[in-house]
C-alpha cells in the first residue's frame, strides 16, 4: 500500500515537473524569439502614438463637416471654439477633405509596417471615450492568431507569445509582441507579429 502511495506521489511529482519545465521552456522560447525585434517594436510604439494623433484630427474634422452642413448639428464643447473660428474667417473643410486624410492615414500606417521586413502583421487598438475600442490593421483584412499563450516581457504591460501567422500563401511560425492598453478611455495598445529569426 505505502509502495503504491509513494509510486503516485512520485507520478504525480514528475507530471508536475515536466509542466513546469514546459512552461519555463516555451516562456525562455518566446523571449528569446522576440529580443531581436524589441527595438523595432519600440519605433512601431512611436510611430502609432503618431497615427493616433492624425486619426484624432481626422475625426474631429468629420465632426465639424457633419456640423458646417448641417448647422443643427451638436458638436462637442471643445470644437465649438474651432467651428466658431472656422465660419468667422470663412475656412472650407469638405467630405472629401476628410476622405483624403483617411486615405493618407492608411498609407502611413501600412508604411509603418513595412518598414520592417520582419513584421508579418500589425494591430493598433484604441479605447475610445465611449469604452468602444478602434481597431487598425495591416494588412487591413488580416486577423492575428487567437489562443497565443502570452509571457511578459521586462517592459511594463509587454508581453509575448509565439504562433503561426496565416498568410495568403499559407502559415508561417511568428512571435508576437504586444503592448497591451490601460484599462481607461484614451490608451491604446499594439501588438505586432514578427517573423521567426
Amino acid at each position: 500500500m505505502r509502495r503504491h502511495h509513494f509510486r503516485c506521489v512520485w507520478a504525480i511529482f514528475v507530471i508536475s515537473g515536466a509542466c513546469l519545465f514546459a512552461a519555463c521552456g516555451g516562456k525562455a522560447e518566446a523571449v528569446r524569439a522576440a529580443e531581436p525585434h524589441l527595438a523595432s517594436f519600440s519605433k512601431l510604439r512611436l510611430r502609432a502614438l503618431e497615427l493616433l494623433e492624425l486619426r484624432s484630427d481626422i475625426e474631429r474634422k468629420r465632426l465639424l463637416v457633419a456640423a458646417m452642413e448641417n448647422p443643427d448639428q451638436p458638436v462637442p464643447e471643445n470644437l465649438e471654439p474651432v467651428l466658431a473660428q472656422m465660419k468667422t474667417q470663412r475656412i472650407e473643410l469638405t467630405p472629401q477633405d476628410v476622405e483624403q486624410r483617411d486615405a493618407v492615414f492608411w498609407r502611413m500606417l501600412d508604411a509603418a509596417f513595412l518598414d520592417d521586413p520582419a513584421v508579418i502583421q500589425g494591430e493598433i487598438s484604441f479605447i475610445e471615450s465611449d469604452g468602444a475600442v478602434s481597431v487598425f490593421r495591416h494588412p487591413r483584412e488580416s486577423e492575428l492568431p487567437a489562443g497565443v499563450k502570452w509571457f511578459g516581457l521586462r517592459q511594463q504591460r509587454t508581453f509575448a507569445g509565439l504562433a503561426k501567422c496565416l498568410k495568403e500563401t499559407g502559415s508561417e511560425p511568428c512571435v508576437i509582441v504586444q503592448l497591451r492598453p490601460r484599462e481607461y478611455a484614451g490608451s491604446a495598445g499594439l501588438t505586432v507579429a514578427f517573423r521567426r529569426p
